[in-house]
């Protein structure tokens, strides 16, 4: 498509930036003394309106979610390509499928957990899986859901469910970006379908699972191949430093490794994988008419959410300001 087309989005894109969360106001938010101070910034931005209608502060699950959604809806509205933006939303939908598959086999209702963001409702997916009728599902999606019903029933293991759709997902993302013809796109899938993998190689190592493990979980289509992980499974998992030494992800990798080793834990890898996709898309902020500013604004969006999220438990849970911000994810603006 023609880039000049993406002219009044990305205008459209450049006012909505000037209302995001600045680095001021997610300050005074760690800095609040409960988690009704913090809603008090929040009424100060664009969130004061759905704010307004939280019955208490444990309803800000309910605001952030549909802010998300309420994004989704403005920027597919203004976007020429609206199948693209589908793109960023699969992923709620991918969610909403492992709570409902793994409600059914597992015959629980986890109705709470699931979200109204996404490209069909959840109402629609719980009828889908009842019926196990999946022929408005993308292709892919179609086939991991008849791989998780065949698999399921020899080895009645949750994991298969979010391993199996993970692949479904990134398949279908790299598939879209693939036949749009778009780099930006295309790497934005890599990278994430690299560090997912990196992340779930260490997951492997640290429950003493073997290759054909990592095999079955290996999401393709990233610039890092099965080969790479398997060769390195034998190896103490820090080595991963200095084969990815001059990689996009050395520093990601240096220092969320770094982290793992100390305290087993990658909630730092996690943290410093949101931080270094959050740059790549900041690096199309400035193009002048393109996707890449849409695709920033969605992804800036959602960072807000994991920000106050992360606040907002902070605060309830009374945790230390210090710890709370060791935690926090870049600001995009």
């Amino acid at each position: 498509m023609n880039e000049d087309n993406y002219i009044y989005a990305v205008t459209r894109i450049r006012a909505l930036e000037n209302k995001l969360l600045d680095k001021s106001k997610i300050e005074r938010m760690i800095e609040a003394k409960n988690p009704e101070e913090v809603i008090k910034v929040l009424y100060e931005t664009s969130y004061a309106g759905l704010v307004s209608e939280m019955g208490d502060t444990g309803d800000y699950e309910t605001v952030l979610s549909k802010e998300i959604e309420n994004t989704y809806d403005m920027v597919k509205k203004m976007a020429p390509e609206p199948e693209l933006i589908d793109m960023f939303l699969l992923k709620y939908d991918i969610h909403n499928l492992k709570v409902l598959m793994k409600s059914s086999f597992l015959d629980e209702e986890n109705d709470y957990l699931l979200t109204n963001v996404g490209t069909i409702s959840p109402v629609k997916l719980k009828e889908m899986i009842r019926e196990k009728n999946f022929v408005f599902l993308d292709t892919e999606i179609k086939r991991g859901l008849d791989e998780i019903i065949n698999s399921f029933s020899i080895n009645p293991d949750p994991q298969i469910i979010d391993i199996i759709l993970d692949r479904s997902l990134y398949k279908v993302m790299s598939e879209i970006a693939l036949n749009n013809n778009n780099e930006f796109l295309k790497k934005f899938v890599e990278l994430q379908i690299d560090l997912i993998n990196i992340k779930m190689f260490i997951r492997v190592k640290a429950m003493g699972y073997g290759r054909e493990f990592l095999k079955k979980a290996f999401i393709d289509d990233g610039k890092l191949d099965f080969n790479f992980f398997s060769d390195a499974m034998d190896e103490p998992v820090d080595t991963l430093k200095d084969k990815l030494a001059i990689s996009d992800y050395k520093n990601v990798i240096a220092d969320g490794i770094d982290s793992y080793v100390k305290t087993k834990s990658l909630m730092k890898f996690e943290k410093l994988t949101d931080d270094f996709l959050l740059g790549y898309v900041k690096e199309g902020k400035f193009v002048p008419f393109g996707i890449e500013p849409v695709v920033g604004y969605i992804m800036a969006k959602e960072n807000e959410a994991k920000i106050i999220r992360i606040i907002m438990v902070g605060k309830i849970n009374k945790i230390d300001n210090e710890l709370i911000r060791e935690r926090l994810r870049d600001v995009y603006v």
